[in-house]
């Protein structure tokens, strides 16, 4: 089996060992290493080859069949899908910002505004420390009259502070990020997929039962320096398929 150089996990890294796995065997994918069809060692083969756990390697290709990279068969093994194409989008912008701009009218309401503890996966997402406090913002969005969609924002708390949610209620993030605190974004990675709410997305963005239960699911990553290091802010966004679509553009 071909794999990449370095194939043991960083010990030393703060990243989560799965997480760690997971984007090793993903670097592979997106390589085509392991082309689609590609039939992926067992899991003991993995633990052997990367040194970890077998609960490590479940974690990680967990995460690969859920982000629809691998489909695993009964009795036959794992395999590698087919992907999507995505694209990397060139216009950096709030989505409330792109709806000022079309004279549609928002109005936002802070539900949750707190300084935390990151969990794994947002120790991930922002290749922190568990230890290194983060300020955590859940903003539902309205228009028309009713939910359009919800914002998970987390910040490292040591480049941000702490914001106020009146500061938070009246302005898009990309104008607190680069005007009010003074962030310099040089780059921003979105990924959006179809994803199943829980109850409290659902409730919150008003699914009825009868609704079909599959929302946009919008991930954005922002780089941003901050005293001549490069920093992340990770989103989290959930969209209300009954009340509009949204289309993310970019130009060849």
């Amino acid at each position: 089996m071909t794999m990449i150089s370095e194939m043991k996990i960083n010990r030393n890294l703060k990243i989560p060992y799965y997480h760690q796995l997971y984007e090793k065997l993903l670097e592979n994918i997106e390589r085509n290493v392991f082309p689609e069809g590609y039939r992926l060692a067992g899991e003991m083969e993995l633990c052997q080859t990367y040194g970890v756990s077998r609960i490590t390697v479940r974690q990680a290709l967990k995460e690969l069949e859920i982000n629809g990279y691998i489909v695993r068969e009964r009795g036959r093994g794992t395999f590698i899908k087919r992907q999507i194409e995505t694209h990397s989008l060139q216009k950096v912008s709030s989505i409330i910002d792109e709806l000022k701009s079309e004279g549609v009218k928002t109005v936002n309401k802070i539900l949750l505004n707190e300084i935390k503890f990151p969990d794994e996966k947002t120790v991930a997402a922002l290749k922190i420390s568990n230890r290194e406090k983060i300020l955590f913002v859940k903003r539902l969005v309205f228009a028309y009259g009713s939910p359009l969609y919800l914002t998970k924002a987390y910040m490292p708390l040591d480049m941000t502070g702490f914001i106020e949610s009146s500061v938070l209620c009246f302005n898009s993030f990309t104008k607190i990020v680069t005007e009010l605190l003074g962030l310099k974004l040089i780059h921003s990675r979105r990924v959006l997929e179809a994803d199943i709410p829980d109850e409290e997305v659902s409730g919150l963005l008003g699914l009825s039962e009868s609704a079909k239960k599959v929302i946009n699911y919008l991930q954005t990553y922002w780089t941003v320096v901050y005293k001549n290091n490069e920093r992340l802010i990770y989103f989290e966004e959930f969209f209300n398929p009954a009340k509009g679509r949204f289309i993310f553009e970019r130009d060849y």
